[in-house]
């Protein structure tokens, strides 16, 4: 008797050819991908992928959508307890296994510019980042200098990982090292001119 297949409800069919895009997009960049890749590793026909989707475009967004919210959750969970200097390390890791997991689709996420959809979700992940970490210092209203600092560690974090993923050279531990020192040094240089990264600082030395 033959095998029958379970029908997918369309949230489950969107879902499934997410998910084979995401491990599509693991090794192809975006522009490089065909309709008939995506199809081929979710097994579904190129017809059943248009008619979810009306196009390539559409799911590889989608796709990108899904990894940056993940990654976003991710980092809030990570984040969420424990001591601070825990929590933001925690924080870092899940960033990196993102990174790592999703290579190819972090770099056009990271690279698209301008007022593109891309650009956009690139956008949505360095504020959710932004937001936690001025959480886990506890700055609710954060000065031009403390903006000044986060924004530009977060910048120098992208630019490492991006280095870091097309060199062969530098392993993981030693970028968590920098990043990770990178940002407390930061931290440091502007304490004495303001009082609330002076005091996120001291959160940090406490553990």
């Amino acid at each position: 008797m033959p095998e029958q297949r379970t029908r997918l409800t369309t949230e489950q069919r969107r879902s499934e050819l997410i998910e084979a895009t995401l491990r599509a997009l693991s090794t192809r960049e975006p522009e490089r991908l065909s309709v008939q890749e995506i199809s081929a590793e979710a097994g579904v026909s190129v017809g059943l992928l248009y008619h979810y989707f009306g196009g390539k475009d559409a799911l590889v967004f989608a796709a990108m959508e899904s990894a940056a919210d993940r990654m976003i959750a991710d980092l809030t969970a990570a984040t969420g307890e424990g001591p601070l200097l825990g929590r933001l390390m925690a924080g870092l890791g899940a960033y990196l296994d993102h990174v790592q997991l999703h290579s190819v689709g972090w770099q056009a996420l990271m690279r698209a510019g301008g007022s593109s959809g891309l650009a956009e979700l690139g956008r949505r992940v360095d504020a959710a980042s932004f937001e936690l970490i001025l959480d886990a210092l506890g700055i609710d209203t954060p000065s031009e200098i403390a903006v000044m600092v986060i924004e530009g560690c977060l910048a120098f974090e992208k630019a490492a990982c991006l280095r870091w993923l097309a060199s062969a050279d530098v392993e993981r531990a030693v970028l968590e090292q920098v990043l990770a020192g990178t940002f407390l040094a930061a931290l440091q240089s502007a304490s004495g001119a303001d009082p609330a990264v002076a005091a996120g600082l001291a959160r940090l030395a406490e553990g």
